[in-house]
């Protein structure tokens, strides 16, 4: 405290408001840079946020689709099964039939 006493009482009463004024925009500037820096590196991380998001999106997307074909690809699979099944037992009761009228 003594120190910028001394210093204080070394300016020239004329000159005091010139160097305030020349402290005071040495304040803000360095204030100004850090915000700056703040804001560049919370724009980084926002901007790595979002990427992030997009890319999962996109893979989910992709994903989705691909197990939608696999779902109506299943479908198909039970339809034809299902219609096999159909006619394997239409022709086990022909065999059927056809056994008990022979050996009737």
């Amino acid at each position: 405290m003594e120190a910028l006493a001394t210093v204080v009482a070394a300016i020239p009463p004329a000159a005091l408001p010139i160097v305030l004024c020349v402290l005071g925009i040495a304040y803000l500037y360095f204030k100004f840079h850090k915000v700056e820096k703040d804001r560049a590196e919370t724009k980084t991380m926002r901007d790595s946020d979002s990427q992030n998001i997009h890319d999962t999106l996109l893979k989910h997307g992709f994903e989705i689709a691909n197990l939608k074909g696999q779902a109506g690809h299943h479908e198909e699979l039970l339809e034809d099964l299902t219609k096999q099944v159909s006619i394997l037992n239409t022709n086990i009761v022909k065999l059927q039939v056809t056994i008990d009228s022979k050996f009737k």
